[in-house]
């Protein structure tokens, strides 16, 4: 199986407990978000649980759903909820 690698960017708490702001994740052809959260969650069960609420875009901020295949060598950023008020 193909693989690619994607970069991601991570924020607040997320950097926090994963201990950097980036990271590179290799992931099969055709992998959504649904797949990126699940390699992260095992590779980072420190932040399974957040990883539930985030949004992830890519390339530049389009927002991707987790069923959406993420571009080949994306640059994606992962964010936490955040408040407002």
């Amino acid at each position: 199986m193909s693989t690619h690698t994607l970069t991601i960017h991570l924020f607040a708490n997320l950097k926090e407990r994963v201990g950097s702001g980036t990271i590179n994740l290799e992931v099969p052809f055709n992998c959504t978000v649904a797949d990126v959260k699940t390699l992260l969650k095992a590779a980072y069960p420190g932040i399974a649980h957040q990883l539930n609420k985030v949004v992830i875009t890519a390339n530049g901020g389009q927002v991707f759903i987790p069923e959406e295949v993420l571009p080949i060598n994306a640059d994606v950023s992962i964010l936490p909820p955040f408040g407002g008020g």
